[in-house]
């Protein structure tokens, strides 16, 4: 069954439901290549952001003390229409270690069918499957990261 919470802003859909992922492969931010499948059996968390989105801003703190706090869980980040230095910047100063994906024209972005705002931040989570198994449209939280991560590991 599918879970909703509107106020976080949180959907996780229920199994059958679950579309596989898009193939998401580019440049690393720092070089190199780099795709969504190499996280394959891991819950992914993909959070798509920019250096000079203020929710995203807000949110960054949140996701790097995440990625601490649940090392079974592979955090990912895609950075959209953004300039290498600034996300690079914005990055370290929260302590972030993440890998990151660049999408420079958001077109790896759009792959996604489940984003209807189109807007940044969004967040989606990837099942050990690797399908799309929800997401959370706009900033996350402590407690919506907590909620999403608690339904799928």
């Amino acid at each position: 069954q599918q879970a909703r919470d509107n106020e976080m802003g949180l959907l996780i859909l229920a199994d059958a439901d679950r579309p596989p992922v898009p193939a998401i492969t580019g440049e690393a931010l720092g070089g190199g290549p780099i795709g969504i499948s190499e996280f394959g059996g891991k819950v992914v968390v993909l959070n798509a952001f920019a250096s000079w989105c203020t929710p995203c801003q807000q949110e960054l703190p949140v996701l790097a003390a995440a990625e601490k706090q649940y090392p079974n869980v592979q955090f990912v980040g895609l950075d959209v229409q953004d300039n290498d230095e600034a996300a690079l910047g914005f990055l370290a100063a929260e302590g972030a270690t993440y890998p990151v994906i660049k999408d420079p024209a958001g077109d790896l972005l759009a792959q996604f069918t489940s984003n209807p705002a189109k807007g940044l931040p969004v967040t989606f989570f990837i099942d050990e499957q690797g399908r799309v198994a929800g997401r959370i449209l706009g900033k996350v939280t402590t407690e919506s990261l907590a909620a999403a991560i608690s339904y799928l590991t």
